[in-house]
């Protein structure tokens, strides 16, 4: 990844308004799913590469095991997605975009398309473009791949103001740290 990411705690990014501060949108589900904490968020200043958010979600996959959710919002070319998806490359694989989607989410009122995207076998990975840039949900672990069969609703939790005093807060995720 060429980029550097900025990592926030999530009690940081709630009570200090960081959340307030990236240029990006930083999706989150709306109304959080029940058992879920926000863990986190990592962004990337904007530069010739693009800009990019990533907001974390951990909590109970449709089965009741743990899981946890990574919703990217980059411009095109950043490969912050891609690094969270385990890829070498900056887009996402060939067939995004191609066919039937594999799931569709609810971005602020407009349904959004995904397809997945081939990656390390220990994640699933889809991608799609939401509001002129791409959206990438990246699933850990792989079999909790269950949580893209109920459409999710996004909302850019910039936009939330005071509703994010009761955001669920969460440990911040090592997968975050570990960029």
């Amino acid at each position: 990844m060429r980029h550097r990411l900025s990592v926030i705690d999530p009690l940081a990014a709630v009570l200090g308004g960081e959340i307030n501060e990236v240029s990006m949108p930083l999706w989150s589900p709306w109304p959080v799913p029940s058992g879920w904490t926000f863990s986190g968020l990592a962004y990337t200043e904007a530069d010739d590469d693009g800009a990019a958010t990533v907001s974390c979600w951990a909590g109970p996959d449709p089965f009741g095991d743990p899981a946890e959710l990574l919703l990217i919002c980059e411009e095109a070319g950043a490969g912050v997605g891609s690094h969270f998806a385990g890829l070498s490359m900056s887009y996402p694989t060939p067939g995004v975009g191609e066919g039937p989607p594999h799931a569709k989410f609810d971005l602020e009122g407009h349904p959004v398309p995904l397809w997945s995207v081939q990656a390390s076998p220990d994640r699933a990975v889809y991608a799609g473009e939401a509001a002129g840039r791409w959206l990438w949900v990246v699933v850990h672990p792989a079999e909790s791949s269950a949580l893209m069969v109920e459409p999710m609703h996004l909302v850019d939790a910039r936009q939330l103001g005071a509703e994010l005093t009761v955001l669920p807060v969460g440990e911040i995720s090592p997968r975050l740290l570990l960029h």
